[in-house]
């Protein structure tokens, strides 16, 4: 018999696990009763905050935990296994550090870093419910005549902002002030850096200070305790403004394979509970073979099934965060290395993208035909079983498999660059005869 030689990533996951795993093991406890009762999951935020797990993916030298992407997937599918709403409130940290992780400015690196060393979550308010054209945004960040900047505009699925300090705001910027800003960044040597660019920015506000109202108004059947609500800013302070990611980058990956974890973590809780409800259970149907669940080979083969639909599921995830680190490695190497990574960053974006069509299918077929190997029992509120087809049928929702499909697809055919349109609105085209 071969024993597997653990990987350095394998360590580190193992490490992380058991520093988290009596707050994980508190969290789980009380998933049920706050799904139940529709409780927002403040507890459990504070102590993933006082434990440092938003720090997680800081590198050891900037004070953070140092976990690789493919380890901090897996401690997010074990997370949303646990609680998928908490989960995703992690998700929104996590993909904050990678925004602050890509900014030219080392003085704004340090600086954020130290915010979040410190503690401090950040939410995500990028998309919003207005009118606004497609890419495009009602938000706007301006200068007072005293210099602080200043933003307005309201946002909607403003998942984690609730619960943060902070909020990263998709918004315009008025014309004097990009201006500045393009003047600013070609003194620091990025020369690639246009007025187009520079009118665009990522806001940093916070939470908690007036003319800022955030509501919990999520009225979506799923993730129901993530505070995916409405943010008002009126004339509110913003404290400094990021720069957006390049299409091509490493955040666009990071924001969709984060998705796929949660729903992963999903898969298998439904996965788990439906297992021990099969295992568990005496009462037959009239039309099985009289045998008792635990015995029935029908059902154990849907079972299988499932498991092995679940074990690819985490597999797809796994592999895109390995693709990442290998990107990381090379990044590390020094700018002769930037040619290969930006070839790793492609193979990275393509397995993410291949991984989008087919996750949500067998996360949600998991979800679904779990109660196959059960009664009707098995539909009482009491489990709140269906509570996991409705969060995977939610996030599923986010960024339809539909589109990631025809984006491989015109790749491999055409081999046209899969680069999603960053940016949701209303369209003005209208079919004409």
């Amino acid at each position: 018999m071969t024993t597997r030689i653990a990987s350095p990533a394998d360590h580190d996951y193992r490490r992380l696990r058991e520093q988290y795993r009596d707050i994980f093991d508190d969290i789980a406890r009380g998933e049920l009763a706050r799904e139940t009762g529709r409780h927002l999951p403040f507890s459990p935020m504070e102590s993933l905050r006082s434990r440092g797990f938003g720090a997680l993916t800081v590198d050891t030298e900037d004070g953070g935990a140092g976990a690789g992407h493919e380890t901090a997937l897996r401690l997010l599918i074990d997370l949303a296994e646990l609680d998928a709403n908490t989960a995703h409130l992690a998700r929104s940290q996590l993909i904050f550090v990678e925004h602050v992780r890509m900014q030219a400015s080392a003085e704004l690196r340090r600086k954020w870093f130290r915010h979040i060393i410190d503690g401090e979550w950040c939410g995500s308010a990028l998309s919003e419910k207005t009118s606004a054209g497609l890419g495009d945004t009602s938000t706007k960040v301006w200068e007072d005549d005293a210099g602080s900047l200043l933003i307005t505009g309201e946002k909607y699925y403003t998942t984690g902002t609730i619960f943060s300090t902070w909020t990263l705001v998709n918004a315009l910027v008025d014309k004097p002030l990009a201006s500045r800003r393009v003047r600013r960044q070609r003194r620091r040597g990025d020369t690639g850096v246009t007025s187009a660019s520079a009118a665009r920015a990522l806001a940093l506000v916070r939470v908690r200070q007036p003319r800022v109202q955030v509501k919990d108004d999520w009225d979506g059947f799923g993730q129901r305790l993530t505070g995916t609500g409405t943010l008002e800013m009126k004339g509110a302070g913003v404290e400094d403004l990021l720069d957006p990611p390049p299409p091509n980058g490493l955040v666009p990956i990071h924001h969709e394979i984060t998705l796929l974890a949660l729903m992963a973590g999903i898969g298998r809780a439904a996965l788990k509970e439906g297992i021990e409800l099969t295992r568990n259970r005496s009462r037959v149907f009239n039309t099985g073979g009289g045998v008792r669940a635990r015995e029935d080979d029908q059902l154990l083969g849907i079972i299988g099934e499932l498991s092995a639909q679940q074990h690819t599921v985490e597999e797809l995830v796994r592999a895109v965060g390995r693709d990442l680190d290998l990107a990381a490695d090379a990044e590390a190497a020094g700018e002769e290395a930037a040619t290969q990574r930006a070839e790793l960053l492609r193979e990275a974006g393509l397995a993410a993208q291949r991984a989008h069509v087919v996750i949500p299918r067998l996360v949600l077929d998991i979800c679904t035909r779990i109660f196959d190997t059960l009664g009707a029992s098995a539909t009482s509120n009491e489990l709140q079983l269906d509570r996991h087809w409705r969060n995977a049928r939610t996030l599923a929702s986010h960024d339809p498999a539909a589109f990631m499909a025809r984006m491989i697809g015109d790749w491999e055919v055409n081999r046209v660059e899969p680069v999603p349109f960053l940016g949701v609105g209303e369209t003005d085209d209208e079919e004409t005869d």
